[in-house]
């Protein structure tokens, strides 16, 4: 990065890294309350290993305003300066696509978004499957902040810890090249 480029392009989780929450169960309580009744539906899919189709039920159903939710502020203030100097954004979530396009929008850095959709849940692996393809093995940068993106900070040219889950910067020790807590 010290001969002026912008960077690896950076893959930026989304629930407990740029939102210091998770967006399933923001959604499950603001739904669920209101139709109890969906809740067998989604324990069945859940159980079923089809995780992806009651992201999407939930998604569909969903009224909120990104505004309301509560952003890593470091972290934002770091991405916006990333951004402002050429590099390439991408919201990179096991939400669903319907409210991290919502989320993306309202930060207005990411210059695009691969979330899970009603078949297919991008988490751990899946997510480091999706970014290999898309940029090669270590062809990008990727902020995380839980155990399951250790899947994907292996196969990452810089691994960027925000917001840690207990535990986790001993399971990666010496590998986190930036850590915001």
């Amino acid at each position: 990065m010290e001969d002026g480029s912008p960077g690896l392009p950076l893959a930026v989780d989304m629930d407990g890294t740029l939102i210091l929450t998770d967006m399933s169960w923001v959604s499950f309580r603001r739904v669920i309350i209101r139709r109890p009744w969906m809740l067998p539906g989604m324990i069945l899919k859940e159980f079923s290993g089809r995780r992806a189709e009651w992201k999407r039920d939930l998604a569909e159903r969903l009224n909120f305003s990104p505004s309301e939710l509560e952003y890593h502020a470091g972290f934002l203030d770091w991405l916006t300066g990333e951004h402002a100097k050429g590099r390439e954004l991408v919201l990179a979530t096991a939400s669903d696509r319907l409210v991290a396009e919502q989320v993306a929008g309202h930060v207005g850095l990411f210059s695009d978004v691969m979330a899970s959709d009603m078949s297919y849940n991008l988490r751990g692996s899946k997510k480091a499957e999706a970014l290999v393809s898309r940029y090669g093995e270590g062809g990008f940068a990727y902020a995380g902040n839980s155990k399951h993106d250790i899947d994907v900070w292996k196969h990452s040219g810089e691994v960027i810890v925000v917001n840690p889950e207990r535990g986790l910067l001993a399971k990666v020790g010496d590998d986190a090249d930036i850590v915001f807590e």
